[in-house]
């Protein structure tokens, strides 16, 4: 348990500072920095993806970063923090996984030229 909560930690913590570097935000949370509108959005896909809807809610993820924005990026950050947060029973009770989140994100996250950061989320890939 505590070497999750130190990995978790670490998430946060990357995230606060890819925020601070591509933004120049001084913000721990990727929400304080989106506007209403867009809080809402991350509220209410990470609120599907709690209530078990996982898949639809990344997928709905990907098709907002096809557009390719700074909002987007934002949301879909905040909500792959949020979902990094789930137990695996969490996972194994929505019929998803640790390896599913891994790789829905390193899609996400090619959209915005940045896949060196599924490494900083999601630690080394040891399928290589």
């Amino acid at each position: 348990m505590f070497e999750e909560d130190y990995i978790m930690r670490q998430i946060k913590e990357m995230t606060a500072v890819i925020a601070r570097v591509l933004f120049g935000a001084r913000s721990e949370s990727m929400s304080l920095m989106l506007q209403q509108r867009e809080r809402q959005k991350a509220d209410y896909l990470i609120g599907r993806m709690k209530n078990g809807e996982i898949q639809d809610a990344i997928d709905d993820i990907n098709r907002l970063a096809d557009n390719n924005t700074r909002e987007n990026l934002l949301i879909g950050l905040e909500f792959y923090s949020q979902l990094s947060d789930m137990s695996d029973d969490f996972f194994a009770e929505n019929g998803y996984n640790f390896a599913q989140a891994r790789k829905s994100f390193e899609i996400f996250a090619e959209k915005f030229g940045l896949q060196q950061m599924t490494d900083l989320y999601f630690g080394e890939n040891d399928e290589n």
